[in-house]
């Protein structure tokens, strides 16, 4: 085998392995890795009635909307390319600036680019605290 040979065969070798791994990459589905659990405090303390806050956990900024009693909670990325989100009480709308997207209070996807809702985390109580449970990174 002569040197020209070798090459295009090592870089045949590459490029299909390469491209192997491309592809199962894309094929294979995104799994939570851990989850975590957040205990953001007493449900009075953190926000009133009919409010909204953001905090921040696990490094991801996260809007609560209390209603009633209950709290939803969402990750305010915009599931189209990733720009922070900011929420509009008044409207009851969270909207990107970045590529004019909109989501309603539910996160489901009503303007712009957007065609996936916004990843809703569970809340629950634990005397009187609230407890916000983020999934962990995607593998």
């Amino acid at each position: 085998m002569d040197r020209r040979s070798w090459i295009r065969s090592i870089v045949t070798l590459l490029g299909v392995t390469g491209s192997a791994i491309g592809l199962h990459t894309f094929l294979s589905p995104n799994r939570p890795t851990s989850s975590r659990t957040y205990r953001v405090g007493r449900l009075d303390q953190v926000f009133s009635q009919g409010a909204s806050t953001t905090v921040h956990l696990d490094g991801k900024p996260v809007l609560l909307v209390r209603r009633t009693e209950d709290v939803i909670a969402f990750d305010l990325t915009c599931t189209h390319a990733g720009c922070p989100l900011i929420f509009n009480a008044k409207g009851g709308r969270i909207t990107c600036a970045c590529h004019g997207g909109a989501f309603d209070i539910n996160g489901k996807p009503v303007a712009g680019p957007p065609t996936v809702p916004l990843t809703r985390y569970t809340c629950d109580f634990d005397n009187g605290d609230l407890i916000v449970h983020i999934a962990g990174a995607m593998s």
